[in-house]
């Protein structure tokens, strides 16, 4: 009995103190709870971890419903919004895989599949056209520069010449070869397919090496130009044929090895095409200015008598 008679109730100034300084706070649950490893946990603490537990859950969900969007119809500016879905590194990727073909690595299968887009093709044509008639341009200005019967004026008619021509090879080449493969997959199974775009964005980003190509050629060097050309289309066929070869190695021999030579006449044609006309036209048109200017000459001599 003595010894319950010394039992007494005491004030704690800790639980003062925590009502001082959250006087709103009615109730507080600090009941125990253990988790699966037998640690204790308080109540509030497995409150927590239980909505971010169902956070996570909503997030999850947010992340499969992002999956299933339905694609927009080809009418509208979402469609074609992701054709142009790429970032700068992803572009500059495959540029570099454009210029340093490595045999028995497809561009398509490493670059572009998982992301086909058109906006390194249009833009790598664009500035082709520009480059190439800007320096055909300066080329014909540095060729006839210091000559007192000569007057340089710019032709800005080779840019709708160069658009014409660079955009009919990026688009409608990919195109006959586009139907082509499809055509011929129809009757051997086994061949790899390739979708338009995927074959848009070979020949797009196997354009670039001609960029530095083109601004080289403004040297006044026959020898110089030639080995540059022959390097740039060394190095795009190389893509080309890379990209292709698997595409037609199921079918008949004749059928493959004649599509690849096709292939390589059209690409070799536009380069040499931009070669002879943008840059060794000018020293035409430097040899006929002295030939009219006699013409005109000797017939007013002639009215003249």
């Amino acid at each position: 009995m003595a010894a319950t008679s010394d039992l007494k109730f005491q004030e704690f100034d800790d639980a003062a103190k925590l009502l001082a300084v959250n006087p709103d706070a009615t109730t507080v649950n600090i009941s125990d709870t253990e988790d699966s490893s037998g640690k204790k946990k308080t109540g509030w603490q497995s409150r927590e971890e239980e909505e971010d537990s169902l956070g996570n859950e909503d997030s999850d969900k947010t992340e499969l419903l992002a999956g299933q969007k339905k694609i927009a119809p080809f009418w509208t500016f979402e469609y074609y919004q992701t054709f142009f879905d790429v970032d700068t590194y992803q572009v500059l990727d495959r540029i570099k895989g454009s210029v340093l073909p490595i045999p028995g690595r497809n561009f398509v299968r490493l670059y572009v599949r998982s992301n086909p887009d058109l906006y390194g093709p249009i833009w790598i044509c664009a500035t082709l056209i520009f480059t190439i008639t800007i320096s055909g341009n300066f080329s014909n200005f540095l060729l006839h520069r210091g000559e007192s019967q000569y007057h340089y004026v710019p032709e800005f008619k080779k840019v709708s010449i160069a658009a014409t021509a660079i955009y009919a090879y990026a688009w409608l080449v990919p195109l006959a070869l586009w139907g082509f493969l499809t055509w011929r997959h129809s009757k051997v199974m086994s061949m790899v397919s390739y979708s338009f775009l995927e074959i848009v964005c070979v020949y797009g980003y196997s354009l670039f090496i001609y960029i530095p190509t083109s601004v080289l050629w403004i040297i006044h060097s026959e020898i110089l130009r030639w080995v540059l050309m022959s390097f740039a289309m060394c190095l795009s066929g190389a893509v080309l044929m890379l990209t292709f070869w698997p595409a037609v190695r199921e079918d008949n021999r004749k059928v493959a090895i004649s599509t690849l030579v096709a292939i390589m006449l059209l690409h070799v044609l536009l380069a040499v095409g931009c070669g002879e006309y943008f840059f060794d036209q000018p020293e035409i048109d430097h040899i006929l200015q002295p030939v009219t200017s006699i013409i005109a000459t000797t017939k007013g001599e002639v009215q003249s008598h």
